[in-house]
């Protein structure tokens, strides 16, 4: 079996403000991402979390978008002006996507590095997520924040049958962390706007 390269190839990784998390943290290798721990909301500490909801309507059937979700490349999903895909981590697979590398499918344990454009591209920003959870029977996708980034929580993707060529898509978010200016004021105007970025790109893929 051929030994994994543990190296980041940093040539494949468009973005500085991506460069900048990973050395920030320390993650020089496969190792070291290998060892990051994503936290998920706590229900027992629910005071502390805030709560969005945003609903997005895609004119296809629920199985079709399903599996558009669960297909289409986190290079799609996440571009555009707002949001660019960074670099993603697979767990079961001990490895790195880039870019322009290609995309196997949605599963559990995938870390998916992103880029935010923000103040009209005067700051970049990156974050971290993770895959935790793809609920086939439920059609629901948990996706965790990352250590070390600025909040932390749980993103809930849950797909629900509208019609027999409608489907309404509920994204709820709880986070927090642990500033009051970032929770109430900045973090609801810039989630939504990615969000929006990420669905708008999955509902032009399923209503083809």
């Amino acid at each position: 079996m051929a030994e994994v390269d543990s190296r980041i190839d940093w040539s494949r990784i468009r973005q500085k403000s991506v460069h900048r998390l990973f050395k920030k943290n320390k993650l020089h290798a496969l190792p070291n991402l290998a060892e990051l721990q994503s936290f998920c909301y706590d229900p027992g500490h629910t005071i502390k979390y805030h709560k969005h909801v945003k609903r997005f309507r895609i004119e296809a059937p629920i199985e079709k978008v399903w599996d558009t979700y669960k297909t289409i490349s986190p290079q799609d999903t996440w571009n555009g002006r707002m949001v660019s895909f960074g670099v993603m981590y697979s767990r079961r697979q001990n490895q790195l996507s880039y870019h322009d590398d290609r995309y196997l499918g949605l599963e559990a344990g995938q870390l998916i590095f992103l880029s935010l454009n923000l103040l009209a591209n005067r700051a970049h920003l990156a974050v971290g997520h993770e895959v935790v959870a793809v609920y086939d029977d439920r059609m629901h996708i948990k996706i965790c924040y990352v250590q070390n980034g600025a909040s932390v929580g749980t993103q809930l993707i849950q797909l629900r049958k509208a019609g027999d060529r409608e489907t309404e898509v509920v994204h709820e978010t709880w986070y927090t962390s642990g500033s009051w200016f970032r929770d109430k004021i900045l973090y609801p105007i810039f989630h939504e706007r990615a969000i929006t970025e990420f669905h708008t790109n999955v509902k032009r893929k399923a209503e083809l």
